[in-house]
């Protein structure tokens, strides 16, 4: 973030207000607050449970439908990740929608990477050139919590380290392994609910419904009863539906239909493997319930509706669209990309190759030889895992 504030000639912080954006529109109950922030999240989110909730009627039920493609569902074997991208259509409209080709400097050890992205954020979507893809889409959750009190700031005591959700994503991103990646999702703390599509070259691809306390899941690989996991915005793991003490505070919505409108448009072909990318393509094209479909057109929503608390304002009541339809290929690292709704946008092929791997293969054994001797090398964070050990959320999984 500072570099990019660097390079835009602005302030760090502004950067990190607008890399923020999620995490702050997600949040609306000011009683969920924190006034000691030497209190812990858990500790914060418990008393959050026990508070009324409201359903945040309806802004975030029209933020992307994502999937997750395995080999045994294509025709070629190929591992894919997509999604539709549903957002304020000032996006698209102004030009705010960017991708970006990362190649690290071979010091830093890490993979390069293709980021479709917010202009001045780190990261959507994305995928590395190591074969991991990652999709986002927005979750509200009764347990969504500001981690200090609006009065008083952080004041006195020290909250443990919470990134804004953009740097979550690109975390996972950079990591160097599937395996590293999970363990950085599992073990960083956060105060916002997401839903997370991570997937990998290897033929295996998880779906996390993320709280600040429980990591609920999905899992698919090769043998899984369907080839395939889809989400928007709405939670849908068994193990969410069977308890009570989280609540979706999301009200219908596309949500509701979006995903399923995904799976008409895939199932039959990936249930026999014979699924292309172009397929893929045109699922996403899809206009039942349109303009709020699951290829959607800007439509002004309603400012008004049945709250259940009267009074309450809507959170967002601009118009939205999809702003950009993204398909990664992680078997041959190639993406297609088009910003604006799918069905007519101009889609742009791109492929992702790692830079500099002979000096990147140099940075490992640079790497290696000062871990031989005790030091740490200039780039290695995996000392800072101890400091999130305290708070992991536990995490139910269930098969796809």
């Amino acid at each position: 973030m500072r570099g990019v504030a660097d390079g835009a000639g602005v302030d760090l912080e502004d950067i990190i207000l607008l890399n923020a954006r999620y995490d702050l529109s997600h949040i609306s109950n000011p009683s969920t607050t924190c006034d000691d922030p030497t209190r812990s999240l858990h500790q914060l989110t418990s008393e959050a449970e026990d508070k009324p909730y409201y359903p945040s009627y309806p802004r975030a039920s029209s933020e992307c439908t994502s999937a997750i493609i395995l080999s045994e569902a294509t025709g070629n074997g190929e591992v894919y990740t997509a999604q539709n991208w549903d957002m304020s259509d000032r996006l698209y409209k102004e030009d705010g929608i960017i991708y970006l080709e990362v190649h690290p400097h071979p010091s830093e050890n890490l993979p390069s990477l293709f980021l479709v992205t917010e202009a001045g954020q780190l990261c959507r979507s994305g995928m590395n050139s190591d074969g991991l893809g990652l999709c986002a889409n927005s979750l509200c959750s009764s347990i969504d919590a500001i981690p200090f009190s609006l009065d008083t700031g952080v004041g006195k005591g020290e909250m443990p380290a919470i990134p804004p959700s953009s740097a979550l994503r690109r975390l996972f991103l950079e990591s160097p392994s599937y395996a590293d990646g999970l363990k950085r999702v599992a073990r960083t703390p956060r105060h916002v609910s997401c839903n997370l599509m991570l997937t990998t070259a290897d033929n295996m691809g998880i779906c996390l419904e993320i709280t600040p306390r429980i990591i609920f899941r999905i899992s698919g690989s090769a043998g899984s009863d369907t080839p395939y996991i889809l989400h928007s915005n709405h939670f849908k793991t068994q193990s969410f539906l069977c308890q009570s003490e989280i609540q979706d505070t999301l009200a219908g919505g596309s949500s509701w239909y979006r995903a399923d409108r995904l799976e008409v448009g895939i199932r039959r072909k990936a249930l026999i493997g014979f699924l292309t990318e172009s397929d893929i393509m045109n699922a996403f094209k899809d206009h039942a319930g349109y303009p709020h479909s699951l290829c959607e057109h800007s439509a002004r929503k309603a400012t008004e509706g049945p709250f259940v608390q009267p009074g309450r304002p809507n959170p967002y009541s601009g118009s939205t669209c999809t702003v950009s339809c993204v398909i990664y290929n992680l078997t041959k690292r190639s993406i297609k990309v088009c910003k604006g709704p799918p069905c007519r946008g101009n889609f742009q092929e791109f492929a992702l190759k790692r830079a500099f791997e002979s000096s990147r293969l140099l940075g490992q054994q640079t790497h290696h030889a000062l871990r031989r001797v005790g030091l740490p090398h200039p780039n290695d964070n995996s000392h800072l895992n101890d400091k999130f050990e305290a708070i992991q959320a536990p995490i139910y999984h269930h098969h796809a």
